[in-house]
């Protein structure tokens, strides 16, 4: 089964959602309060086959009792028994993606049922089969909803190493009488072994407590001690997996814990089951993530030919915080969760920029959890933004770009840098796009500007090369100089500069002093240094560490240029990134 749609009303931190629930492996990521842990709760409370489940006002948007908790979850490809009359037949609702579901459902429409937990101000929870053209909904025991085979990984996975009532290990005995015959045969064991054992001090107080009983009027045989299970509830739960060592199974890692919970509970519902995850990574190395990815993919991803019409087995919906996921994953299964002024919106990832953003998840994964997103127009940008957080850093009390959320990534040049931050910006990120000004982008600065984009390109028609060189010190330019020699050789930046020149270097040392007074005028040395920069093919500062060499060399004399444009832009973009 397939979950096909949630909507949520007035639960904790969300007030409204309404998602269309695409896909059969989906990974909600965002920014912490984003509610991503909420969803999964409610999605728990209207499956979950119990009905001791407490509510208190908190669970309340705002702990306002007077509107209702709604939780309506719809599923889809529903297996025969709940296709019948008595089960859900009457129910039948049908389904299309990304439309309003459908009373009467017609051909074409899928068939679906639609689950609703509703609490009202005296926190009675009520489940129900609900449809709109029916007045009076079908109410739903804890058995009717067991079928719906969901499972939640979650804090109380040790419950799932045992055999108490409920848990997925007890599910997957075939005949529980086994557990309660090897009870009775524990309490007989456990009573011989106290029995049979030195009681000194025990014995002592029982006969103490003998004589106090016969001076009441009790007439007792002799008392020792002995075990009384049930005064200890000493029942199924008390029986648990061990290894072959004899110890428990609830001994070993966490990672190893929540591991064997998982596939106890995979186990006992099957492929065609819905898992909620919570946190994949909490307890796991990177390469346990991607083997449980991995695992989870293979029982459930469908199989077939291209042109058939496939729907998965079951479906994963789970939360993450770490990059490992993001960076094992299809982008087409990653979520993104926002919440504003208490609506949260999940969005996905657009058909047309799936080939573009699969590669920044690849290289730059931590980029979808941030808050901030600066795309940079190409990898000079982004090595030398490296240097300038190390200086903001110092001038911020220690609030680095990684302290506020923000991270900058290689749009890929002026054609992929400015889709890639549109769509960024489209998922709820807040987005810079920081490029050059020398040759037009694919999507205008006008047009990035319109969409919440701040965008900050270079005055005078530059590259970052040219900018950087035409504003800072010549002290400062002759460290740009010394740097290209140390990664080219002074050969290969002479003959950079004398083509860029258009006649030939004057043959004296490589210094910019020198070179001034060989009759190089500053203004055309500076256009010459910075075109020799960003040649294509000879490009200087296109790796990380002279990129960084770059960030270094232009914040150590920010301070002596404040109104320089260079200095000017960098400063908006310092801003931004220190904002609230």
């Amino acid at each position: 089964m397939l979950i096909r749609h949630v909507s949520i009303e007035n639960f904790r931190g969300i007030k409204s959602l309404d998602w269309h629930v695409e896909g059969w492996l989906i990974f909600l990521i965002g920014p912490g309060d984003s509610t991503k842990t909420t969803i999964l709760d409610a999605i728990e409370l209207a499956l979950l086959p119990r009905w001791n489940i407490p509510f208190s006002d908190a669970d309340f948007y705002q702990a306002d009792t007077t509107s209702p908790i709604r939780i309506q979850v719809t599923m889809g490809q529903l297996q025969d028994d709940l296709l019948s009359e008595d089960r859900g037949g009457l129910f039948l609702r049908g389904y299309k993606p990304f439309q309003p579901i459908h009373d009467d459902p017609e051909d074409g429409w899928e068939p679906v049922v639609t689950l609703r937990i509703r609490v009202g101000d005296d926190l009675e929870p009520h489940w129900e089969l609900i449809k709109d053209t029916v007045a009076d909904a079908k109410q739903l025991s804890w058995r009717d909803r067991e079928r719906f085979c969901m499972a939640r990984l979650g804090n109380d996975v040790e419950r799932h190493l045992t055999w108490s009532r409920g848990s997925a290990l007890a599910r997957i005995t075939e005949n529980s009488a086994d557990a309660n015959s090897m009870l009775a045969l524990v309490n007989r064991a456990a009573n011989a072994a106290i029995f049979s054992a030195s009681q000194r001090e025990l014995a002592s107080a029982a006969m103490r407590a003998k004589a106090a009983a016969i001076r009441f009027g009790v007439q007792l045989p002799d008392l020792v001690a002995g075990l009384d299970t049930r005064s200890q509830g000493f029942g199924t739960g008390a029986l648990s997996l061990h290894n072959s060592t004899r110890v428990p199974v609830r001994a070993s890692g966490l990672g190893s814990r929540r591991l064997t919970g998982l596939a106890i509970q995979h186990e006992g519902l099957g492929d065609n089951s819905i898992l909620l995850i919570d946190e994949i990574e909490h307890g796991l190395e990177p390469h346990r993530i991607r083997r449980l990815i991995k695992r989870l993919c293979e029982d459930r991803r469908p199989h077939g030919t291209p042109t058939q019409q496939l729907s998965a087995k079951g479906q994963v919906i789970a939360t993450t915080h770490s990059p490992t996921p993001i960076m094992s994953l299809d982008v087409t299964s990653l979520r993104f969760v926002r919440r504003k002024d208490g609506i949260t919106a999940i969005t996905q990832v657009h058909d047309s920029k799936i080939a573009a953003l699969q590669p920044i998840a690849r290289t730059y994964s931590h980029a979808f959890l941030a808050r901030k997103v600066i795309v940079c127009e190409g990898k000079t940008e982004e090595a030398m933004l490296r240097g300038l957080d190390d200086h903001w850093e110092k001038r911020h009390e220690g609030c680095s770009f990684a302290t506020c959320g923000v991270v900058p990534i290689n749009g890929g040049g002026r054609c992929g840098g400015p889709p890639i931050a549109v769509e960024f910006r489209r998922l709820g990120y807040d987005v810079t796009f920081l490029g050059d000004s020398d040759e037009p982008l694919s999507v205008t600065a006008i047009e990035m500007e319109a969409l919440g984009i701040n965008v900050l390109l270079w005055d005078g028609n530059m590259a970052t090369e040219e900018r950087v060189c035409a504003d800072i010190p010549l002290i400062a330019l002759q460290e740009f100089l010394a740097i290209a020699v140390e990664r080219f050789t002074e050969a290969t930046v002479r003959e950079s500069l004398k083509k860029q020149l258009g006649s030939e270097l004057p043959k004296v040392e490589l210094r910019i002093e020198t070179l001034l007074a060989s009759g190089i005028a500053e203004e055309a040395l500076r256009k010459v240094i910075g075109k020799a920069a960003k040649s294509k093919g000879g490009e200087w500062f296109k790796d990380v560490t002279t990129g960084e060499l770059l960030g270094y060399v232009i914040t150590e004399h920010l301070a002596s240029i404040p109104t320089t444009p260079l200095a000017k832009t960098l400063s908006i973009l310092e801003e931004w990134v220190y904002a609230e």
